[in-house]
């Protein structure tokens, strides 16, 4: 049943969820089919508390459940919850057979929130070395572009910001 809910998803979401309530109502331990939750919750139905339920729930049941460790992330990360996120990248990165480079570009996606330009750019181009798919490498040189466009707004916002004080 899990299965034919993964396979279900993005596709019909409706048919997922039931699915999914109908496996974990049978298995409340079935780490995949709440970490599939939580993804629903965050991406589908943008309920972030849910989202957060089933993917603590996740980890609770299973630490070494490498997908969740990105998800719940970069969730936390869109809720401005930085050092929680760093926390969960850090554990997650000691993970056996995790995708680094995914944690990788979690983790530059972070330090972008920190406007910690440089260490984000370092963490992108890490994930770069890693990865093995040339889409994601792709998205990842499309991540190092954005974070460029970003210091060189940034360091003309200051060099204005500098001007004004001077003209007082």
């Amino acid at each position: 049943m899990y299965i034919q809910a993964k396979d279900n998803y993005p596709y019909n979401v409706e048919e997922c969820i039931e699915k999914l309530q109908y496996v974990i109502a049978a298995d409340d331990e079935h780490a995949g089919a709440h970490c599939l939750m939580g993804r629903i919750y965050e991406e589908q139905l943008e309920d972030f508390k849910q989202a957060e339920y089933h993917y603590r729930m996740t980890l609770y049941l299973d630490k070494d459940y490498g997908v969740v460790y990105s998800q719940y992330a970069m969730l936390l990360i869109r809720l401005n919850r930085l050092e929680e996120a760093l926390t969960i990248i850090g554990h997650g990165i000691k993970v056996q057979g995790i995708d680094l480079s995914l944690m990788y570009c979690c983790e530059g996606m972070l330090y972008e929130k920190y406007e910690m330009y440089e260490t984000s750019i370092q963490r992108y181009t890490e994930a770069k070395k890693l990865c093995m798919s040339n889409w994601f490498i792709e998205t990842l040189e499309s991540h190092i572009k954005r974070v460029k466009d970003k210091k060189t707004i940034d360091k003309k916002l200051k060099k204005k910001g500098g001007k004004k004080e001077k003209a007082k």
